[in-house]
């Protein structure tokens, strides 16, 4: 994962470009495994850990609505979680992560699910990652590898 935070750190380097974070399941992992990273200070601009739902509807401005309509490990939640972070660092990437690490749930979710959002520049993409049958952290540690891989595909394409 280093190899592909050091590239993603160049490339947004030089294209002048500030990438933004809010990590629910991930819990700041993501933030953590960029900033271990030698020149992370340059491109990164910050992250939020919204791990509760009161956290995503009172701070990040999350819509109530989709939540309740959708269940906060969807697909709209981590896209409506990267719009309103977009919109409240100005960052030109962002990314971010909800699900279920498990290893139980006390409400209607799936224990190994995710979505992963990735914006760049207006361009958004969301994905779902499924696999119960690893642990806590090697689920966390999975979406943030597919994270760095899709973030760093996104920013190859206009480099």
């Amino acid at each position: 994962m280093e190899k592909l935070g050091k590239q993603i750190i160049e490339i947004l380097k030089a294209q002048n470009l500030k990438l933004a974070s809010v990590e629910s399941f991930t819990g700041g992992m993501f933030a953590n495994e960029l900033t271990n990273i030698p020149g992370a200070s340059e491109v990164f601009y910050g992250g939020y850990v919204a791990y509760s739902n009161e956290f995503k509807i009172k701070h990040l401005k999350v819509k109530k609505w989709i939540i309740k309509k959708y269940g906060v490990v969807s697909q709209e939640v981590a896209e409506e979680m990267v719009k309103q972070l977009i919109k409240q660092t100005k960052a030109h990437v962002g990314v971010s992560f909800t699900g279920n690490a498990g290893p139980t749930t006390n409400n209607q979710e799936q224990v190994g699910v995710g979505y992963i959002c990735v914006w760049y520049l207006g361009s958004m993409t969301s994905f779902k990652v499924v696999e119960p049958e690893l642990s806590r952290i090697e689920f966390k540690i999975n979406a943030i590898s597919v994270a760095f891989s899709e973030i760093l595909q996104k920013i190859q394409k206009n480099f």
